[in-house]
């Protein structure tokens, strides 16, 4: 039996998104639909009603894990998701490239998106060190502005605040401990340390000294957040008993995956754009698959989530229209005699809002031995009628269950 978790980031909307429909509503989905036809459908709260969702927590949740067991931060997701090696013990931290001036005031957090020369600033960065010379730093740069650190040694804590003020216009913070216990204390202490070293060692970079001339922003501090313990989680395999593979571009959600123990596999050409050629994912799905061992595959669609922060309903609505393509694939490919599948997303990001909220979103159940209901469109409104009624997170084991995996 093959059990498929396809997620559309950010799917769900409000009426208010596009003349009076939501952007699921506005878009052409015939193979959604279709799905919708034969499964049972519901409304999934991705953590439990009333709260906002992150896509850390809410896939954690998705995947049936108790986030106050399980979850220290998203540090340790984006480490893993750009192939960083993460041991028991390390703190993790999301890192961004960002321009500072002489009073260490955020102009930029993201380094006017910085798209060229990001080796050059990770290979000066390789210079960061702690004052605690059993503390090791270990740095890597990502996509864009985007990066993550471990610090790795004895007596070291993720719980610390974040140095990254997530405005502009502010001066850059310091890191201070959540807990009161040495090992945050001097956690923060070495963090504020190792931020003042990027502004050193990235300010009088010849990279940097060429932006400015041509006119771009200097890549000139690293600014920290969400440090995260890397801590013993189950695997898919140990708690559920499948194999699986994670088929995604995103790192915090190749890094969910890894951390659970599924195996990345990369799409060719996806990037997590919204002019991502997602179709590939689906052919990639399918192809994983077909062999004996793999038994679960996620699917992950980030780019309707970054439509929905831009307030881009056209742009959404379209990507939408994509996602239906991949599930078109999917329902004329895999054997569904032996396949589950459950889509939907993570979270509700409507249009007008351009962030998250705690609104659910819609969830379809498919599969030989699922029993239809009388939803046969596939949207916010209609699947209010469905037979899942309103589920809270762990839509793995009920797709497992479904299955005959659990």
């Amino acid at each position: 039996m093959k059990t498929v978790l396809a997620i559309v980031d950010g799917l769900g909307g409000r009426p208010t998104d596009y003349n009076g429909k939501t952007c699921l509503e506005a878009a052409k989905t015939p193979n959604i639909d279709e799905l919708a036809k034969r499964g049972s459908t519901g409304l999934l709260d991705p953590i439990k009603p009333g709260v906002k969702p992150e896509s850390d927590t809410a896939h954690l949740s998705i995947f049936g894990y108790d986030l106050d067991k399980w979850y220290t931060g998203r540090g340790v997701f984006e480490a893993l998701g750009i192939g960083m090696k993460v041991k028991r013990g390390d703190v993790c931290f999301r890192t961004n490239f960002a321009t500072v001036d002489e009073n260490l005031n955020v102009q930029d957090r993201r380094a006017g998106r910085i798209q060229e020369g990001q080796k050059g600033l990770e290979g000066a960065l390789q210079d960061l060190k702690s004052s605690q010379p059993d503390v090791k730093v270990i740095f890597k740069a990502s996509v864009e502005h985007r990066g993550a650190l471990i610090l790795r040694g004895p007596g070291l804590s993720g719980q610390i605040t974040d140095i990254d003020p997530h405005e502009t216009g502010v001066k850059v913070g310091k890191a201070e401990p959540l807990a009161d216990e040495e090992s945050a204390k001097e956690t923060a202490k070495i963090v504020n340390e190792i931020v003042q070293q990027s502004h050193e060692i990235l300010s009088g970079l010849s990279l940097n000294i060429d932006r400015r001339k041509e006119g771009k922003l200097p890549a000139n501090i690293l600014l920290f957040r969400g440090a995260s313990e890397k801590i013993g989680i189950p695997s898919v395999r140990e708690r559920y008993g499948v194999n699986g593979v994670v088929i995604a571009a995103g790192a915090l959600y190749i890094g969910v995956g890894r951390a659970l123990g599924l195996e990345f596999k990369q799409a060719e050409g996806v990037t997590g754009r919204a002019d991502s050629p997602i179709i590939d994912k689906a052919k990639l799905a399918v192809k994983e698959l077909r062999d004996d061992d793999t038994g679960f595959a996620f699917i992950h669609m980030k780019g309707a989530d970054s439509c929905g922060h831009d307030q881009d309903a056209e742009a959404k609505i379209a990507y939408i229209e994509k996602a239906d393509e991949v599930v078109g694939y999917l329902l004329d490919n895999l054997d569904w005699n032996q396949t589950r599948i459950a889509f939907t997303g993570d979270h509700t990001t409507p249009i007008a809002v351009g962030d998250h909220t705690s609104d659910p979103v819609p969830i379809v159940f498919a599969g030989q031995d699922i029993t239809p209901d009388e939803v046969g469109e596939f949207n916010e409104k209609t699947v209010r009628k469905g037979s899942v009624g309103r589920i809270s997170g762990q839509v793995v084991p009920i797709l497992l269950g479904c299955s005959d995996k659990i």
